[in-house]
């Protein structure tokens, strides 16, 4: 059996072969017209939860190998792109990725601080911290004093 002509509904050209052509007119349009732009996406607790399931358990991995927590090795570990996450994180959470991993990280470099006797560069390496400078960076920016100074203030 022939395949019967078609012709398409928006250009009125007729073709024999429909499911080509329409593949075909698609590609031009697109190369032709202006990207979309689609509807904001809403993201609902559970969004939220996954998230954090998937943070935590990265971030596990790092404390265990003793590396420093990374977007785009977070990414590569969920195999997705680290330019997608952030932004899927920031409509999620409204910060970037960095600063979700950073919070995740001083939440637990403060756990390790008030309950067990570890020096500070140890703490830096278990938290995730690639360099202890780093953690004494990121510790001061968030509570406003060293890490040294807060187990003292805190005991």
């Amino acid at each position: 059996m022939a395949p019967t002509a078609a012709t398409h509904k928006h250009t009125g050209i007729r073709s024999r072969r429909p499911v080509l052509f329409a593949v075909v007119a698609h590609s031009r349009s697109a190369m032709t017209t202006k990207r979309k732009h689609r509807k904001p996406r809403t993201f609902t607790h559970a969004h939220r939860q996954r998230l954090d399931r998937a943070v935590t358990h990265y971030l596990d991995e790092c404390y265990v190998r003793k590396t420093a927590a990374r977007v785009s090795e977070f990414a590569a570990f969920l195999k997705r792109n680290p330019e997608y996450l952030t932004r899927t994180t920031v409509s999620i959470v409204g910060v970037t990725l960095r600063e979700y991993l950073r919070r995740k990280q001083l939440e637990e470099a403060e756990r390790l601080i008030l309950k067990t006797p570890l020096p500070m560069h140890e703490i830096a390496l278990h938290a995730g911290f690639g360099t202890t400078s780093t953690f004494y960076r990121c510790f001061k920016a968030a509570y406003g004093m060293p890490p040294g100074a807060f187990r003292e203030v805190r005991k």
